[in-house]
């Protein structure tokens, strides 16, 4: 049996030729992506608003689902932020490139 080392050269157009380009409906243009992120944001948001509600009014099974819910929050929130501010320091590095 013969097994043929793995090369990543090419890989891409390999695919693509095994599998064809993508259909239009499965591109996703940036704009779409940043929608998806903050809708994303928002649900985890409103979770944890429920949560911390739970958890005043009595309702909540425990403390640790109202403590997590405000972590992943947290998280995701702090994770957007570190990419925007990469963003911004990408432009500002490019706006600094001499002409």
């Amino acid at each position: 049996m013969y097994i043929r080392p793995i090369s990543t050269t090419g890989i891409g157009a390999d695919l693509e030729n095994r599998i064809g380009p993508l259909p239009a409906e499965r591109q996703t243009s940036f704009s779409d992506i940043l929608r998806n992120v903050s809708a994303s944001l928002e649900k985890l948001d409103q979770e944890t608003l429920k949560s911390q509600l739970d958890l005043v009014t009595g309702n909540a099974r425990d403390m640790h689902t109202a403590v997590l819910s405000v972590e992943k929050a947290s998280l995701a929130l702090d994770l957007v932020i570190s990419v925007r501010n990469k963003a911004i320091e990408a432009y500002q590095e490019i706006m600094r490139m001499p002409l």
